[in-house]
């Protein structure tokens, strides 16, 4: 997931900000990651599109049959994981955040336009991984309620401290900068405050996180963002899946196996393939040394993520 640079920039000093941070990213995780996380080595690319015309081929359209499938939830938390296992589908259309006719600057266009995507699609599933309008999931998965196939969504996230060094190796104290942001100004109208209720709002300004470092920054964004799976309703939802990334590396086949059954595909290897069950084998690290308010609530919401992850039953 790359991150949205700030709204302030011209479109060159977006695009000079960008290439400096893949740059960067090259130097430290290796161009091979870069790759693997961009989707932009060429010869995967071509074999995925021949597999998927010919599976259409062989496949007749049924207008209007596709089902729509959003990976949502916080940036850092294994989104790409689950959206490259599923790519690896030839029943599958992927439309990744970097997918410029659906996405600007890695928001949705509109929601009018997924519904004609998918509408339009010669595809059994049509995948968005929208994770800036993760706060609309229920919005869009609504789009489709009357559908032959109705929408599902896969709300993925990961362990706060495996996340927050993930995210502060990669984007540094950005997320901190965003929370002192919001501390400040309140609910702006910014993708980061979509559908922040009063109550995490209030929660954000009692961690007062000018004075947070950027471990602590980033687990209160992974706080605030994580709520949303409980404050607008998701939980109670039947067509959302709760996906633990810890739980995917520890035992990709069978979780994945869950979760191809969730949105309505066959199992294949393939799409286990890439995860790297090393970090399920090198054990847990020390926890980071939060801030003890910060700990406070992702504890709390870790607990309730975990709780829910382990009763939701794929039927």
């Amino acid at each position: 997931m790359t991150t949205p640079l700030p709204e302030n920039r011209s479109t060159l000093g977006r695009a000079r900000a960008r290439f400096d941070r893949h740059i960067q990213w090259a130097k430290d995780g290796g161009i091979g990651r870069l790759i693997e996380e961009d989707n932009l080595d060429p010869r995967a690319r071509a074999k995925a599109a021949l597999a998927r015309r010919a599976w259409v081929k062989a496949n007749p359209h049924i207008p209007g049959g596709a089902r729509a499938v959003f990976v949502v939830g916080v940036q850092r938390s294994g989104t790409n994981m689950l959206t490259s296992g599923l790519d690896a589908m030839p029943e599958v259309e992927v439309h990744n955040e970097n997918d410029k006719k659906i996405f600007e600057r890695f928001q949705l266009r509109s929601h009018e336009l997924v519904a004609k995507t998918v509408a339009a699609s010669p595809h059994q599933i049509v995948l968005f991984k929208p994770i800036c309008d993760s706060h609309d999931t229920d919005a869009l998965l609504d789009l489709f309620a009357a559908a032959p196939n109705p929408a599902r969504a896969l709300w993925a996230y990961r362990a706060v401290d495996d996340r927050v060094r993930s995210a502060v190796a990669k984007f540094g104290d950005v997320n901190q900068q965003v929370m002192a942001r919001i501390a400040r100004t309140g609910v702006d109208g910014s993708w980061q405050t979509g559908r922040m209720t009063d109550q995490v709002l209030d929660a954000i300004r009692f961690c007062d996180p000018e004075s947070l470092d950027a471990n602590s920054g980033a687990a209160l964004f992974w706080w605030a963002r994580n709520s949303l799976y409980f404050t607008t309703g998701l939980d109670a939802r039947s067509d959302v899946m709760p996906v633990a990334y810890d739980q995917i590396v520890a035992d990709p086949q069978a979780r994945l196996h869950a979760v191809c059954r969730f949105v309505g595909l066959p199992f294949r290897p393939e799409v286990a393939a890439h995860v790297d069950t090393r970090a399920a084998a090198r054990g847990h690290k020390a926890p980071l040394d939060l801030d003890p308010r910060v700990r406070a609530l992702t504890d709390d919401l870790g607990a309730r993520l975990d709780a829910a992850a382990a009763a939701f039953s794929v039927s």
